[in-house]
């Protein structure tokens, strides 16, 4: 009977510990929020361009094209595949408005952000220095 009482204790020390190493780990991979910066389309080129921006575990790859000062297209060349329809649909609206300040999909934040992050990256690529 001793010996069940000494090992309840050590059970329970275990399960706490990996609780909480878990919870650590989770914190330190977790997605950080993102400043997006403005980028004036009058600045940037004519072209494609590729952006990449990693946020902890989320990777977003975009190929985009500049003409006539307006961004025609963006394909997401590599992203997470759960949250892909984020990804196109944040991509879709950038396209529409022209701009990266638009709103972010309910749910996805990180992942909008680090799509609009992957865009920027593109975009800057393309800005030409007066």
């Amino acid at each position: 009977m001793k010996r069940k009482r000494k090992i309840w204790p050590l059970t329970l020390t275990a399960v706490i510990t990996l609780g909480l190493s878990c919870l650590a780990f989770a914190l330190l991979l977790r997605p950080r929020p993102l400043e997006i910066e403005t980028i004036d389309l009058n600045t940037v080129a004519d072209g494609t361009y590729t952006g990449i921006y990693q946020n902890k575990i989320l990777l977003a790859v975009v190929q985009l094209e500049v003409a006539d000062h307006e961004i025609t297209s963006i394909e997401i060349l590599e992203h997470k595949e759960a949250y892909l329809p984020q990804a196109c649909q944040i991509s879709q609206e950038v396209v529409a408005d022209q701009s990266l300040e638009v709103d972010t999909i309910s749910g996805a934040t990180f992942t909008c952000d680090t799509v609009r992050k992957a865009i920027e990256d593109a975009l800057q690529q393309g800005i030409t220095q007066p």
